[in-house]
């Protein structure tokens, strides 16, 4: 098979990221969108638009679609089960290069940890699979969002015990958060065959409607973001390169083989395969600034592996697609 057509379909496949991203970066530059306005913005965002995108998808690709695996229990499992291990395996790889660079606790090896260990599970992929699977019958994005949940299971445990140093600080508060309560409301109601009493056009187009919003808004303030932080960092270029070789390799390379070697469903893979090629998540930023941790390395891991993400991420796509699983 001709690797040139393959590789340029998965790079268009990541270019409305990207144009979003720079959308967001100069309307920050030009003063359209201030920093006063992030909060109001990224409130309807997460809290509205995304549980609704989240809730839609659940209820169009595992209840509507009438496929008994998807709605399933095990199917379900196996999808979350993917999600914690995908970071479970990105933190260990992460944590290993830290002390290889002789890192330690209070010089940033727990935010190094989580930074260049947990990919953007969320967002950045929401479109490329809109791009790669856009049938409508297609049941990715759905299982995507059954996936994170695994994803945020391990953010809200084990990694806030690395970059908090214990567990005094676990809070099952997460759990009352729209987003998840989007994925278990959904996933209850598909277990229990009860899905198709909520499903309905009026309710789905509505669902549907707001839930289009989350992901552009989400990208245009992270395009923002990156005008405020790139201006004002001051680089360092030892973790840097640490922090690129562990996002934008190791951990393609671990996720990659294990979507090759385990057992688990096509639909599963195709998502692994996605989250191998990921750059870095603003998580691990945000709870550095709470508990302590050091927001500035974590900062310039993210921006510049969503920079270089932009060479590296159709590669990887394009290695997956033809050694794991075909994508299309």
């Amino acid at each position: 098979m001709d690797i040139g057509p393959i590789l340029l379909t998965v790079f268009l496949s990541t270019l409305p990221v990207y144009f979003f991203f720079a959308i967001g970066f100069l309307l920050r530059h030009k003063q359209v969108i201030r920093l006063e306005h992030d909060a109001p913005i990224m409130r309807l965002a997460m809290d509205v638009a995304y549980p609704c995108l989240v809730f839609h998808s659940i209820m169009k690709y595992m209840v509507l679609s009438g496929d008994e695996k998807l709605s399933s229990f095990g199917f379900s499992a196996q999808a979350i089960g993917m999600g914690a291990l995908e970071l479970l395996v990105g933190i260990g790889a992460a944590w290993c290069v830290a002390k290889v660079m002789r890192m330690r606790i209070g010089t940033g090896l727990r935010t190094f940890a989580l930074s260049a260990g947990i990919q953007n599970y969320a967002f950045f992929v929401i479109p490329i699979i809109q791009m790669l699977f856009s049938a409508a019958d297609d049941p990715t994005l759905g299982v995507l969002f059954v996936h994170n949940v695994g994803c945020e299971l391990v953010i809200w445990s084990i990694g806030v015990m690395i970059i908090a140093g214990g567990a005094a600080n676990l809070n099952i508060g997460f759990f009352f958060k729209g987003t998840l309560l989007a994925v278990i409301l959904g996933l209850s109601l598909a277990w229990l065959g009860l899905g198709s009493y909520v499903a309905h056009p009026p309710i789905m187009k509505t669902l549907e409607m707001i839930g289009n919003c989350a992901t552009p808004l989400c990208l245009i303030l992270f395009g923002c973001s990156m005008r405020d932080l790139w201006v004002d960092m001051k680089w360092e270029v030892k973790p840097i390169v640490c922090g690129l070789v562990t996002r934008l390799l190791i951990a393609p390379i671990l996720i990659l083989f294990l979507a090759w070697i385990l057992p688990v469903d096509d639909i599963i893979k195709r998502i692994m395969v996605i989250q191998a090629a990921i750059p870095s998540a603003v998580i691990p930023i945000i709870l550095a600034k709470r508990f302590g941790g050091q927001p500035n390395l974590g900062t310039q891991i993210l921006l510049t592996t969503t920079v270089v993400a932009f060479i590296t991420l159709p590669i990887w796509l394009t290695i997956g697609h033809k050694f794991v699983l075909p994508l299309y």
